[in-house]
């Protein structure tokens, strides 16, 4: 990715983000597995805790998914919940009339279709995610569900996820009819350095980033992770932070570089993030021709933060640029370098400075002194790599 695009960052780690992207991990899998064996069993009942931004929402949407499935399954969010609302989502989700009936008429309603079910073999799924923030008469409600019956068996499976300690929560609320059920309880485990590597690189080739290994290399992947304790939704925000910050701070420009073509299809690409790059035929050069036309030694590119320097090193038969034979010149975005039946395209390059232009205007002497200094630093390494053969 070019970290130019707010837009990519929004849909990676931001409030854009896909909502059914799922990047699995090892404590995310577990989690899943052990809701599925919870929710199998007679009891019935499953708690999932960890720290905010554990991941906890996302584990219980996706059991959710599954389970709707095989039975029926309601999905309440418990933060600031009323007992009002409660049985608000629960009738909706259960497809029952609600109205302006009274309490006591709904819950019967209530009772009878979570019954039903229970006979038909499926009971029913609830799933409270962050039930540590429901308020107490809230988790009054729960309690009373959690206690229906059908001739022994529990009319409501549950699951409830909220921060640590959340059985002791539930202790603490004297919420003796969930605890009869001796909830199952999971907690969950922050990402290990190489699944933190591969959710922030997925995450963003999802988003349609590029270079996902150069926006995040290992050492930028631990940092987050320290950041973060390992916590995916804490890795979204902090990895946000710092890429929202490399846009406010320091807008980076795109790096130069070369496409070599040949009768119009690729051979090769360049970047150019180095000072000089020398083009020949020899494999000694760093951007190779091979074309019998070019020289071993054709032309070289000395490369500036405000432009970029081509220099016909006496070859042959001479070097053309936009169908211009050159000597030395100063190459602009999209300019096309010709070298016999091969094609070099400039991208990116900056635009011609005052300062630089005074350079190229200069004798080419600089030019040729670095030329001898190249050769023979390759001379010294064609001598170092003969001595090992």
């Amino acid at each position: 990715m070019r970290v130019n695009e707010s837009s990519i960052v929004g849909k990676a780690f931001g409030e854009d983000a896909d909502p059914d992207l799922i990047v699995a991990y090892q404590s995310h899998q577990d989690a899943l597995r052990f809701l599925a064996e919870a929710l199998a069993q007679s009891s019935g009942v499953a708690l999932i805790q960890g720290p905010r931004g554990a991941g906890k929402t996302k584990i219980a949407k996706e059991q959710a998914a599954w389970s709707a499935r095989d039975a029926v399954v309601a999905f309440v969010d418990g933060v600031h919940l009323a007992p009002r609302r409660f049985l608000t989502d629960l009738l909706t989700q259960f497809d029952l009339p609600g109205g302006a009936r009274e309490d006591d008429q709904i819950l019967q309603s209530l009772s009878i279709f979570l019954a039903q079910q229970t006979r038909c073999g499926a009971s029913p799924i609830l799933i409270v995610d962050d039930a540590d923030r429901a308020s107490a008469s809230a988790l009054r409600l729960l309690n009373w569900l959690a206690a229906l019956d059908v001739r022994g068996e529990y009319s409501l499976r549950i699951v409830l996820t909220g921060k640590e300690r959340l059985a002791g929560m539930l202790r603490t609320n004297s919420m003796n009819g969930l605890l009869r059920r001796n909830p199952s309880t999971y907690s969950l485990n922050p990402l290990t350095s190489r699944e933190t590597m591969i959710y922030l690189r997925t995450k963003l080739i999802a988003a349609g980033g590029e270079r996902a290994e150069k926006v995040f290399p290992i050492e930028v992947c631990e940092r987050l992770r320290e950041l973060s304790s390992g916590w995916p939704g804490l890795l979204d925000e902090r990895a946000a932070e710092i890429l929202e910050s490399k846009l406010v701070q320091k807008p980076t420009s795109a790096v130069p570089r070369v496409i070599v073509s040949r009768e119009g299809a690729v051979v090769s690409e360049h970047e150019l993030t180095e000072r000089q790059y020398v083009i020949g035929r020899s494999e000694l050069a760093d951007i190779v021709v091979e074309d019998g036309y070019v020289s071993k030694i054709h032309a070289m590119l000395q490369v500036y933060s405000n432009a970029i320097v081509l220099a016909d090193l006496n070859s042959t038969n001479g070097t053309t640029v936009n169908s211009r034979v050159v000597q030395k010149t100063v190459l602009r975005d999209n300019d096309i370098i010709t070298l016999g039946r091969y094609t070099l395209k400039i991208e990116n390059a900056p635009a011609l400075s005052a300062e630089l232009d005074e350079k190229v205007r200069a004798s080419d002497t600089l030019t040729m002194q670095n030329l001898d200094d190249l050769r023979r630093v390759r001379a010294r390494r064609t001598i170092a790599v003969l001595k090992h053969k």
